[in-house]
């Protein structure tokens, strides 16, 4: 079972590595991450790397693609404009939920005074 957490603007989707086997561990001995990239030229290509790779001090660099590359650019295209499309939505709804909640607590606020 694997769990994942992301944010819309994050390029890699984060999920913690567990499989029937195991943990797969990369060459540091650290649990290594799967991530999903969301690049123009990789979308949805999972990849396995270091969880250290990803902090300033980046001790291992430990990469391998999960994933054959996508070939067909057609679709390549298509799923890295979906994926754009969603975080957009996501980012508007976001906002509608703030804008909302700011004319509550100013109703709120007037009525107090």
């Amino acid at each position: 079972m694997s769990s994942s957490s992301s944010t819309s603007r994050n390029q890699l989707q984060v999920t913690h590595v567990q499989s029937r086997q195991g943990v797969k561990l990369c060459e540091c001995g650290v649990p290594a991450k799967e991530r999903t990239c969301w690049k123009i030229t990789n979308p949805r290509r999972r990849l396995w790397n270091c969880q250290n790779s990803m902090t300033r001090l980046k001790k291992c660099s430990f990469f391998e693609w999960k994933d054959e590359e996508q070939t067909e650019g057609y679709y390549k295209n298509l799923l890295y404009s979906l994926k754009q499309k969603v975080d957009a939505k996501k980012d508007l709804s976001e906002m509608n939920n703030l804008r909302r909640r700011i004319v509550e607590v100013e109703f709120l606020l007037s009525q107090e005074q």
